[in-house]
């Protein structure tokens, strides 16, 4: 009896959701208000594959701005404006965590975003990949401000992670490489460009000797 009581219960819940759902999509036209979005009037429809496939309102958000929206997003209420509040939320975040400056992004976010982006598998220490703008904040008390617009971000030891201790802020940056990339040398090891920049060796013939499997010394000899 109790489970036959629950059951007509969810029903009716399901019956006056969808009573609402009918009457809210009654309401979509000219004059109606959706978050930020006032409906102006009907836009172009939307066509998918050559055919109607939804209809689109013309609408005007509070910033001032125009845009089209689908019909069934205004129902559902899953867009509310015409975008401006998605910036505002981002911008807000950079400000928030001292990412932006004169209404742009500083130097230091766009280098802390290049290490989070990188296409060579360059490790980054978990404090700085940390979410909620916190990465980005521990970041900025690890390195600090760039001194002047010369400088970039460098490892000085490129074998380990970037991270705290193993990131500065310098003005020659030279192309250190990785450690697969490292060749002994007068009792050190340095990347092939600084070798073949030492030895006087081409850099092409120096990487085509070591992968015929030439020794070290002998791939150096010029």
């Amino acid at each position: 009896m109790a489970s036959r009581t629950r059951r007509r219960g969810a029903w009716r819940k399901t019956l006056t959701s969808l009573s609402r759902r009918k009457d809210r999509a009654a309401e979509i036209g000219p004059g109606v208000q959706v978050g930020m979005l006032t409906v102006e009037h009907e836009g172009d429809p939307y066509e998918w594959r050559g055919r109607f496939s939804r209809r689109r309102w013309v609408c005007t958000c509070e910033c001032g701005g125009t845009t089209e929206v689908r019909e069934d997003r205004l129902k559902n209420g899953s867009t509310r404006s015409c975008g401006c509040v998605r910036v505002s939320v981002a911008r807000d975040r950079l400000t928030r965590h001292g990412g932006r400056s004169n209404g742009h992004a500083t130097p230091e976010y766009w280098a802390w975003q290049s290490l989070l982006h990188r296409m060579d598998d360059v490790k980054v220490c978990r404090r700085w990949r940390a979410g909620g703008g916190k990465g980005f904040a521990a970041f900025l008390e690890d390195v600090g401000r760039r001194p002047t617009p010369d400088h970039r971000l460098t490892r000085p030891d490129p074998r380990r992670a970037f991270g705290p201790g193993n990131a500065v802020w310098a003005t020659e940056v030279q192309r250190r490489g990785v450690p697969r990339r490292l060749i002994p040398w007068r009792g050190r090891e340095i990347t092939l460009h600084e070798a073949a920049e030492r030895t006087g060796v081409p850099y092409a013939r120096l990487c085509k000797r070591l992968e015929r499997g030439w020794p070290v010394e002998e791939a150096l000899r010029n």
